[in-house]
């Protein structure tokens, strides 16, 4: 029996932001609005409110303003006019998004009504709270999806980075390839409430420690073996750590934490 345990969020924080939109004290305490936050706007194109989804999955369109949607930057320091957006599922984070388009699988998720919200958020995955915007779906399922119940691996999970390898030289966009054993990746449970051997894996630049668990410095997630990375807002020269850390389906790490770090360089 697996005997590691997940970290849940803090309450209603990301982790505090990666469970619902800000509101405890620490996380306001600690997370900085940039300058023209307020200008940074989201609004759901597709689908409109109310509509009733009969799929296993909810394509979204999005439109964002008063800010570059880019994820090259995400986990690094913030920087006006630059962001991404985070959709969540009845309050609970599924992903961050940088395109015009999203999926949102519905697996696990029971028929009926569902909150679907989209808020801009900051390069540190600060949401800006007061410029999210939500609608309702109906989910009733022509075929529904069989759910997924999990099973304990019969031995422990690993995580081990493939390429760079430590000491790599690396520039622009690179992929971040790991192996991961004893443990199933999943796309469609992002988000959803966590199930024994499955999730995902997160990858850090230089820390997990710090406000909300670390996720200040959180490049993104991965549900294969591999995340495309950027050495976007890194200067040529600079070494930095890439961490990647194994998380649950509602993006609590697994703890004892189950990891890998390697040391490069920005050519």
């Amino acid at each position: 029996m697996l005997s590691r345990t997940l970290v849940p969020p803090f309450a209603v924080t990301l982790l505090g932001l990666l469970a619902t939109p800000l509101r405890s004290s620490y996380a306001q305490e600690h997370m900085m609005m940039q300058t023209g936050a307020e200008k940074m706007k989201v609004s759901v194109l597709s689908p409109k409110d109310g509509s009733k989804v009969m799929g296993n999955t909810v394509p979204l369109r999005v439109a964002t303003t008063g800010f570059r949607n880019s994820c090259d930057l995400s986990g690094k320091p913030n920087q006006e006019g630059r962001g991404h957006y985070h959709v969540l599922l009845d309050k609970t984070l599924v992903d961050m998004y940088c395109t015009e388009t999203a999926r949102i699988s519905l697996q696990n998720v029971k028929p009926g009504r569902h909150t679907v919200t989209v808020v801009p958020a900051q390069n540190d995955h600060s949401e800006i709270e007061a410029n999210a915007t939500s609608i309702q779906i109906d989910y009733a399922p022509s075929h529904e999806m069989p759910a997924e119940t999990g099973k304990p691996p019969a031995a422990a999970p690993t995580i081990r980075i493939v390429s760079p390898k430590s000491g790599a030289a690396v520039s622009g966009p690179f992929d971040v390839v790991v192996e991961v054993t004893n443990f199933t990746l999943s796309c469609p449970l992002f988000g959803k409430p966590d199930l024994p051997g499955y999730g995902h894996w997160h990858l850090n630049w230089d820390s997990t420690t710090g406000p909300m668990m670390g996720m200040m410095t959180m490049a993104g997630m991965s549900c294969s073996g591999t995340f495309r990375a950027s050495t976007a807002g890194f200067k040529p020269g600079s070494s930095h750590t890439l961490i990647a850390l194994l998380a649950g389906n509602s993006h609590g790490h697994l703890m004892p934490e189950v990891g890998d770090r390697v040391q490069v360089t920005v050519r």
